[in-house]
């Protein structure tokens, strides 16, 4: 039988087989909730929210059934937490995309809690008020230059789709891990590329086979991670000419304007 449990660290990986040798499929962040499929010795098979399943290593899963009215979504890139009762808390940082409860708050500080019973504060955060593709491409844009970590699902390093669903997922929107399962979300609906608006989604593929994925900027321009977070344009001429990309555009889809605002 299954049972719930959530990530105890700040970032949990995942991987393909229960050893640390094996490949890392994706990642968890604090307090995200997962369900223990079954065991094996001191590691894990678990299956996320979006259906993700993988192996995770007994360290970074904890039971806790507590429950907090009040949540926040994280919006920098990193956090410090510090705790009075912990020497070694400042040197925690919570990733960008990482949904903690609320204990208390002031114009200065939030006060939150950790998996672990620890309580402490982080810096207060800019709250998301509207879902707006102005603000998802300003939530992707302030992520510039994280690197590229195959698996990756952190401000630590993303792979192309862990930073297109923790962006969307930054914003109240759920689209699936990979990108062959994005590129089939209800949500979106296929256009022509050159009428793509910002916060759209260019998937590329290679033989007909979609492995890439980024964020339309508007005019040829995106915001993918390939090597790292950057911005790239498809138009010959434009600074940041990318020719592979240019050649390997597979579909264009409009995320609905009822997803966003």
């Amino acid at each position: 039988m299954s049972r719930k449990a959530v990530i105890s660290t700040m970032v949990a990986s995942i991987h393909r087989e229960p050893r640390f040798s094996s490949e890392m499929v994706t990642q968890a962040l604090i307090w995200e909730k997962v369900e223990v499929l079954k065991e094996e010795k001191l590691w894990f098979y678990i299956r996320q929210a979006d259906g993700y399943e993988g192996w995770i290593y007994t360290f970074y899963l904890l039971e806790n059934s507590e429950s907090y009215p009040n949540w926040i979504t994280l919006t920098n890139r990193f956090t410090p937490f510090t705790s009075s009762v912990d020497e070694n808390s400042e040197n925690r940082l919570l990733s960008f995309g990482s949904r903690v409860p609320v204990i208390k708050e002031d114009t200065q500080f939030i006060s939150i809690a950790l998996p672990d019973g620890k309580l402490g504060k982080i810096p207060a955060q800019n709250s998301i008020t509207i879902q707006s593709r102005e603000q998802l491409i300003k939530l992707a844009k302030s992520l510039l230059g994280t690197p590229y970590i195959w698996g990756g699902k952190s401000s630590y390093g993303f792979d192309c789709s862990g930073f297109v669903q923790l962006v969307l997922s930054a914003i109240g929107v759920s689209i699936a891990r990979d990108t062959g399962m994005q590129v089939k979300s209800q949500w979106l609906h296929e256009i022509n590329m050159n009428e793509a608006k910002q916060g759209d989604l260019v998937f590329f593929a290679e033989n007909k086979q979609i492995n890439h994925v980024g964020f339309s900027l508007g005019e040829g321009k995106i915001i993918h991670c390939s090597g790292e977070v950057k911005i790239e344009s498809i138009n010959e001429g434009d600074a940041g000419f990318n020719q592979y990309l240019s050649q390997s555009i597979f579909k264009t889809c409009s995320i609905s304007d009822k997803v966003v605002g």
